[in-house]
């Protein structure tokens, strides 16, 4: 797969079948939709194309509320290339691009992707206001030599998937229907960093993950995991939260291996969420909390042999 910064001047050496988006999480809906477009594409032998953003536009648009990502954009990236897309263009959305017109806009992507037709989902709209709705692009497509085609809301139940379904559920720590929106578990990435190890006093050490600040944490609590490290998976109980016992002001992801302890320190691992077990909570002292995480440890395990 061919992956661009921003729309060059020239266009790509084939035609090519275009769509427009974020698609923050990737989740299955946003899979199905991309896997039939190159379906489509590579049956008419025409190029799959993508054009999407970093920053995410909400956070440009509405910077008051910021709604966190899903997933960091070069792992949204890597889940298009395993669709099959043959090409990314990655543009930064900024004010100049916010202000463009639908059809200037759409002029920008045509001068790059020699676009014969723009596939989008059934809610879609884009440029200053939104006015570019699938109808007025379609406008737009007769004087630039490109079809519309709108394809319909994949799934019609109470789970339908979308980025912001996925965002109000795993900030209410609603984990299944986090999953079965995504097609997958929701797994955080990052670096093993030294914590404060009051873990290691009470014996229980964490795993300490650095994590991209733009991804949106879950509800603060305790969670069953999964973490992956060097290939190996292993059961694990998580806080995620502020730590209020101890007075905690910034939030932190602290994973405990069930019956193993590694060094893991400055090395990648991956933690999945499997269940949310319990809010975070404040307690008395250091053994009113062993006595906790001794029992969220029980019941992770419980969850995860399931």
């Amino acid at each position: 797969m061919h992956q661009f910064s921003g729309l060059p001047a020239h266009a790509l050496a084939g035609p090519s079948i275009v769509t427009i988006g974020v698609f923050d999480g990737m989740h299955h809906g946003h899979q199905q939709f991309l896997q039939q477009l190159v379906a489509h594409a590579h049956a008419h032998e025409m190029l799959a194309v993508v054009v999407t953003f970093d920053p995410h536009p909400d956070s440009v648009v509405h910077p008051e509320r910021p709604s966190g990502l899903l997933i960091p954009p070069a792992e949204r990236i890597r889940l298009m290339a395993e669709c099959g897309i043959d090409a990314v263009f990655s543009i930064a959305f900024n004010s100049d691009v916010q202000a463009m017109s639908a059809a200037d806009f759409m002029q920008w992507v045509a001068n790059a992707t020699n676009i014969t037709a723009l596939w989008v989902g059934w809610d879609f709209a884009l440029g200053r206001g939104r006015e570019g709705t699938p109808e007025r692009l379609a406008q737009v497509g007769t004087h630039m030599g490109f079809t519309v085609h709108t394809v319909a809301r994949i799934h019609a139940d109470t789970l339908a998937p979308s980025s912001s379904a996925i965002r109000q559920a795993l900030q209410a720590g609603e984990i299944t229907a986090v999953t079965h929106m995504l097609g997958r578990q929701f797994t955080y990435r990052g670096v093993v960093v030294k914590g404060d190890q009051r873990g290691r006093t009470i014996g229980f050490p964490t795993a300490n993950l650095a994590i991209d600040s733009r991804i949106l944490l879950p509800k603060y609590g305790v969670y069953a995991c999964i973490a992956t490290f060097n290939g190996q998976q292993y059961p694990a109980v998580t806080n995620i939260g502020q730590r209020p016992t101890f007075n905690g002001v910034e939030p932190r992801i602290e994973a405990h291996l069930l019956d193993v302890t590694l060094d893991m320190y400055d090395q990648v691992m991956d933690l999945a969420l499997v269940a949310f077990i319990r809010p975070e909570q404040r307690f008395s002292g250091f053994a009113e909390l062993v006595a906790q995480i001794t029992a969220d440890a029980a019941t992770a395990r419980t969850i995860l042999l399931q």
